[in-house]
């Protein structure tokens, strides 16, 4: 499928194992793809995940910072003459568990600076460059996090549920006020990346038990990869999902719903 060809498309903390997996996705269906990170590119990884494909443009991104993404919504314009997709991706967690009560105000702000402000910032910056054109996608990544209480990750869910709403807060005022641009949220479960994988082992032992476990988590008895994610995003952010605004796309394996 070329689903995205001729479009552009920047995807926020590219430089990540799920931004690298969603822009390869987008690339690979025809996207001109633009990475945004604070990090610096590793060319190596970047070349091996993008291998056969054109390789995306990386530009530095902080997304908590409102002249930031004005500058790379700027260049993207200048280079291509367009942004028809936006894909809000970057987020970060606590490093440590904390229970609710005891969780710090300056952890709490950290993380909603990135997993909320981030979003609503792109989201903004996006929507002043798509609705001239009257099309675009704007796709943010949520969390099943955002759908249940938990023990010691509020700060983490609670800025996901904060994603969730503010998808729909957008996805409304763009529709009403007649911009074109539609705007949904995907909600991951536990994704198999790098970061994870070294967690995991570190509990369990071994990737084999820590693979086991993951799987037994969910009632499709497997692992969510971020190329799961990434097909996920990549249908939303498409033609395909044209009448699609505002809505919640869940991957988790069925997790959720036990």
């Amino acid at each position: 499928m070329q689903r995205f060809e001729g479009r552009v498309a920047l995807v926020s903390g590219g430089l990540g194992a799920m931004g690298m997996a969603i822009g390869r996705r987008l690339a690979q269906e025809g996207a001109t793809v633009v990475l945004g990170d604070l990090a610096e590119p590793d060319v190596t990884a970047l070349h091996a995940a993008f291998s056969g494909l054109p390789l995306p443009v990386v530009l530095r991104l902080d997304v908590t910072a409102a002249e930031s993404w004005q500058a790379a919504v700027a260049e993207v314009e200048a280079r291509f003459g367009r942004l028809d997709v936006l894909v809000n991706n970057a987020g970060v967690l606590t490093p440590a568990p904390q229970v609710i009560d005891d969780i710090g105000l300056e952890e709490w702000r950290r993380v909603f600076a990135v997993n909320v402000e981030g979003v609503l910032l792109g989201i903004q910056a996006a929507l002043r460059s798509m609705k001239s054109r009257r099309a675009g996608s704007i796709v943010n990544l949520g969390s099943v996090a955002s759908y249940v209480g938990s023990r010691d990750n509020g700060t983490y869910g609670a800025s996901k549920a904060a994603v969730r709403n503010l998808t729909k807060q957008a996805a409304l005022s763009a529709a009403r006020l007649g911009y074109g641009v539609r705007v949904n949220a995907v909600h991951p479960g536990f994704v198999w990346t790098p970061l994870v994988e070294g967690k995991a082992v570190a509990q369990h032992g071994s990737r084999e038990t820590a693979q086991a476990a993951f799987r037994a988590m969910n009632p499709l008895h497997d692992i969510v990869s971020p190329d799961d994610v990434a097909a996920a995003v990549a249908f939303l952010a498409s033609d395909d999902a044209r009448m699609i605004t505002g809505a919640d796309l869940v991957v988790d394996g069925g997790r959720l719903i036990q």
